[in-house]
């Protein structure tokens, strides 16, 4: 199997740890589309929200996307909003297999609240917003994935060997309760 593998999931579930880790058992190359657009932009992520908004982060990040459909052997972490766009949702398909990391909220929240580089965070009630954004995005990951892996509980190590067994590159039980296929 030669196909790259796209990770999506809410922030704080582990897509550029988890990511990785991946790229360098399987021995292809990594790509985390935030740090596509900020290489690119000069900036970070925080700074492009502030000086032009959500929106036309959102456009840069299509364009980063759409260089990426050519790759091969490739390991792209996505950020959390990328599957909000209807284009975006279909560059991924087209860059590779989409695998959704998920984990219960508290997980999510206490692992997204360790990293001060999250602009969707920097709000009066963090939680709340956490939440909000969460909910609101649950059926767009869960439409758009290939796979899921609900990393609750499992170490990096323990998630990368439930998306390797999942996709085919080892062999193992399949009816984990951690994995599902669509």
């Amino acid at each position: 199997m030669e196909s790259n593998i796209v990770l999506i999931g809410f922030m704080g579930c582990g897509k550029s740890s988890i990511g990785r880790r991946l790229a360098t058992s399987l021995g292809y190359k990594f790509s985390d589309s935030d740090e596509l657009v900020t290489l690119h932009q000069g900036r970070s992520v925080a700074e492009i929200f502030a000086e032009e908004g959500e929106e036309n982060f959102r456009e840069m990040e299509t364009g980063q996307l759409s260089g990426l459909t050519t790759e091969r052997r490739l390991v792209l972490a996505t950020g959390g909003g990328a599957v909000l766009r209807a284009r975006n949702r279909e560059l991924l398909h087209q860059i590779g297999k989409v695998v959704w990391l998920h984990a219960d909220p508290e997980t999510l929240f206490e692992r997204a609240s360790r990293n001060r580089k999250r602009p969707l965070l920097e709000v009066e009630n963090p939680r709340s917003t956490f939440d909000s954004l969460l909910e609101s995005r649950l059926p767009v990951y869960e439409e758009t994935a290939d796979l899921k892996i609900d990393a609750t509980g499992l170490s990096h190590e323990q998630t990368l060997e439930e998306i390797l067994v999942l996709l085919g590159f080892r062999s193992g039980d399949r009816s984990s309760p951690h994995s599902k296929t669509d």
